[in-house]
């Protein structure tokens, strides 16, 4: 689709109380959009609001659960009333919970479907009647690489997230024609607040699988995406696009490493009590944009990249001996 043109539009974002939300709605305002912002924690709204608007940027904030039809319909009709218009629906809200799959008690499960997978729809349910009035409309979905992947202790976490990628495949054949484009962002891991509120099974704190960004690169794809709709894009190529080049050459690799060492990659050694995290109850700490993982530096995750270029390049010319020798 053509280049969109933000300044003046309205957006919906969701889960804006901290991670990528919340800087997603930062990056938005700053490229001229009015804003719309939800989340369970008014505090933490507030707070983004007040921030928003010392920048010149026009937002109200609706506290809502996207668990709660009520007020899933409340936000919308909040958002109509103020504006008169919605455009651009930017979902975010999600949670995940670490540990092994037949060891996660069944609420776990159901209630990251509820939120990461059934919020989604809800959303996207409430602005289509609007969106198709007005013949135009835009439902941005903030995915993740575990969309397309996987990963230990976070089977509820992957499965959300490849179902709402699926879906979001599925609305995007359904609505064309009708001027409403559906987009995807798949974010690596980030900084974010995320790993300060999933609950564990296992006593120690949880930590991103390494590389970690900045979830400043989430937003500004985000932003990207607003402008130009309906792609499917992964913001980075390390924890990204190679990732993805890599378990589509290689599977068995990323299958054996993450088998042998995923688990551990993602425990720090500090014991923590957090069986139930911000599932069912917001929690009051970790507000705003970066989490208590700091990004990994850039210097890592370029001989990172280097590194895997140059065993990548042992593997294939390897491959290609073998292949002459057989001759």
């Amino acid at each position: 689709m053509a280049r969109q043109d933000l300044k003046g539009k309205v957006a919906i974002v969701t889960g804006a109380s901290s991670g990528v939300g919340w800087q997603a709605a930062v990056r938005l305002g700053e490229a001229g959009v009015k804003l719309c912002i939800t989340a369970r924690r008014v505090e933490a709204l507030e707070k983004l609001r007040h921030e928003l608007e010392s920048k010149g940027v026009e937002c109200i904030s609706v506290p809502g659960d996207v668990t709660v039809q009520a007020d899933v319909e409340q936000v919308v009709r909040e958002c109509l009333t103020h504006y008169g218009r919605v455009d651009l629906l930017v979902n975010d809200a999600a949670v995940q919970s670490y540990g092994f799959f037949d060891e996660l008690p069944w609420e776990h499960l159901t209630r990251t479907f509820d939120i990461n997978v059934f919020g989604f729809m809800r959303f996207a349910r409430a602005v289509l009647p609007h969106f198709k009035a007005q013949g135009s409309g835009h439902i941005l979905n903030v995915q993740s690489m575990l969309s397309k992947g996987s990963a230990p202790l976070l089977a509820a976490y992957s499965a959300s997230k490849h179902a709402t990628l699926g879906w979001a495949k599925c609305l995007e054949m359904e609505l064309v024609g009708t001027g409403i484009q559906v987009s995807n962002v798949l974010v690596p891991s980030v900084a974010t607040n995320m790993f300060a509120h999933a609950p564990t099974m296992f006593g120690l704190a949880p930590k991103p699988v390494p590389p970690t960004y900045d979830p400043d690169v989430a937003a500004r794809a985000v932003v990207r995406c607003a402008t130009w709709p309906g792609r499917t894009v992964v913001p980075v190529f390390l924890g990204g696009r190679l990732l993805l080049w890599v378990n589509a050459l290689f599977p068995r690799m990323g299958k054996a490493l993450m088998g042998r060492f995923g688990a551990r990659m993602q425990m720090k050694d500090e014991p923590l009590h957090r069986p139930e995290g911000n599932l069912f109850r917001p929690m009051a700490q970790g507000v705003g944009p970066y989490g208590p993982v700091p990004p990994t530096p850039l210097w890592k995750r370029l001989s990172a990249t280097a590194g895997l270029a140059a065993l990548l390049g042992g593997v294939v010319l390897g491959v290609a001996g073998l292949a002459r020798a057989a001759r």
